[in-house]
């Protein structure tokens, strides 16, 4: 199948999502999101992938929300209008989030907005050390709809959460490290090879162990711990 807003391959048994809208510095749009979609579902159907590699390139990642796509055919910016939006959006990240297979993007330059929300709903986060992270919602009258207010918190902690939701601020690769939100920082030309090297890992890994795993962690985050055990 041809995708116009994103490139897909396979190689390794490793699933590559590489987002490809360089004129929009890979803003996400409606198309864009759908294309996204269905590459996570080929991507959970083949018996023959074992881990999903979302990137984009070396200058974006994601730069956030198309702002063509929030005002569509002309369209007022109305709460009715950011929801549907967050809505569709928010279906596609939650799909990400619980996929069975692990997921690691490879972070370049800007991932704002959108971009660091759909990076939180990864499991795995690798980052090159030029990569500038951040929710600058706020500066346009908006707060982040899909993750940004909710993963980011949990992840990072609410202090520094509200300090990156509230002022619009980004803050660069090594500090996002320090903070937990990343796995790696590296030299951009090592971006690639590390991230390919991470998913090689689970090709030998039991797959069935490797999803319980994920599935057990992600879940029990959320329950106490006596039900997180027996579960």
């Amino acid at each position: 199948m041809a995708y116009e807003t994103i490139l897909y391959q396979k190689e390794e048994g490793t699933a590559l999502i590489n987002f490809n809208r360089p004129e929009k510095r890979n803003a996400l749009n409606e198309q864009m999101m759908n294309e996204i979609e269905m590459t996570l579902h080929d991507a959970e159907e083949d018996s023959g992938i074992a881990s999903i590699i979302l990137t984009g390139g070396s200058k974006f990642f994601i730069s956030g929300t198309d702002i063509d796509f929030l005002l569509g055919e002309g369209e007022a910016l109305t709460p009715q209008r950011m929801y549907e939006i967050h809505y569709r959006t928010q279906a596609v990240y939650r799909h990400l989030s619980i996929i069975c297979k692990p997921t690691i993007a490879a972070m370049a330059g800007y991932a704002l907005g959108g971009g660091l929300e759909l990076a939180l709903c990864c499991d795995f986060r690798i980052a090159s050390e030029n990569t500038k992270i951040g929710t600058p919602e706020i500066k346009v009258g908006i707060i982040p709809g899909a993750g940004g207010t909710q993963r980011l918190s949990k992840m990072i902690g609410i202090t520094k959460a509200k300090e990156l939701v509230l002022t619009g601020e980004p803050i660069l690769a090594e500090e996002a490290y320090q903070l937990g939100l990343l796995n790696r920082v590296v030299p951009l030309k090592d971006l690639m090879d590390e991230a390919k090297a991470f998913a090689k890992r689970f090709r030998t890994l039991p797959a069935f162990a490797v999803e319980m795993g994920k599935a057990v962690i992600d879940t029990g985050i959320n329950m106490g711990l006596k039900e997180a055990l027996e579960l």
